[in-house]
């Protein structure tokens, strides 16, 4: 009961943070930015903390959502959710492609692949005239549903906040059933796991599926709030980036990636520009803190933090 408690106190805060910040809309910006980084985490996280799998180029997939969209929308005026709904497919449909090679390559090997993949991405997006080439697509219009522009930052934040919960909720589903113990067994031993007949073959390539398809509905949620796609914006640094939130926030965890999401968008921000331009450094800090102290991530100290609750209650 007062875990249920807790829980709706704290989505209203959720529901609420608009509100607090209504005379900062540029801060409420920071904040979808960090949304959009979340759900792109939870789904490397799913690749990484659950499966095993080492992946150097989230970025790719989260590029290729995006300008999936901003292509069918500016060129072919498709409706903004069904060119979201593409960008995803198409996303998934190239982890589906990379999946295979994972078969045979684990480790360093997987993460140079795909690393190699990320830099073929942003090489071909530079050479394409229909994506801008370097200089990149602009004036992506906001998502549009019935007729509702979703072009303020307030309007966008609660319909990030809500696929962001829809992502969560789907991926507990999924880790909570067979195939979260498809993807554990596979992590832990693949020799146990096939002895107990698990299919390595098809739970490595669904794990590149559903994390990038993630990644492209980040990737298409990104097009239309920003509104300007660069193949810059999706190099090696941005996979580099996720690797490290997915890290400090906790691997194999649903919440670790959302809190080092918030970590690394938000929390520069609080302390002024100066902070901000240091932010790089000062997450470099943190990481390597968090790895020596809570090898399971900021989501560790939570449940440390509850158990403390918990005992203290019980004592009273």
């Amino acid at each position: 009961m007062r875990r249920r408690i807790i829980n709706l106190a704290g989505f209203a805060l959720l529901l609420l943070i608009p509100v607090f910040l209504k005379s900062r809309p540029s801060f409420i910006g920071y904040i979808n930015l960090a949304i959009i980084y979340a759900i792109a985490a939870e789904g490397l996280n799913l690749l990484i903390g659950v499966s095993g799998q080492i992946s150097l180029g989230h970025a790719a997939f989260m590029a290729i959502g995006g300008y999936t969209s901003a292509i069918l929308v500016m060129s072919l005026h498709v409706p903004s959710i069904v060119a979201i709904i593409c960008g995803v497919i198409v996303s998934a449909f190239f982890g589906f492609i990379i999946g295979f090679p994972a078969l045979r390559l684990k480790g360093f090997y997987l993460a140079i692949a795909t690393m190699a993949l990320g830099t073929a991405v942003t090489d071909i997006i530079r050479r394409l005239s229909i994506t801008g080439g370097d200089q990149g697509l602009r004036n992506i219009p906001p998502i549009k549903i019935f007729n509702f522009s979703f072009s303020s930052e307030f309007s966008k934040y609660y319909l990030f906040l809500v696929l962001l919960i829809l992502a969560v909720i789907l991926i507990r589903n999924f880790l909570r059933g067979k195939g979260g113990m498809g993807l554990r067994a596979m992590r832990d031993s693949e020799f146990g796991a096939v002895s107990y007949g698990v299919n390595i073959s098809y739970y490595k390539v669904l794990a590149f599926v559903i994390s990038s398809a993630l990644a492209g509905l980040a990737g298409a949620l990104y097009a239309h709030s920003v509104s300007y796609l660069g193949p810059s914006n999706f190099g090696l640094a941005l996979s580099i980036d996720f690797l490290a939130i997915t890290i400090i926030g906790g691997l194999g965890t649903i919440g670790g990636p959302i809190l080092g999401s918030v970590l690394w968008i938000i929390v520069p921000r609080l302390f002024g520009t100066r902070l901000e331009s240091m932010a790089t450094v000062i997450f470099g800090v943190i990481l390597i803190i968090v790895v020596l102290t809570l090898p399971h991530g900021l989501y560790e100290l939570i449940g440390k933090l509850n158990k403390l609750f918990r005992r203290t209650s019980q004592e009273q």
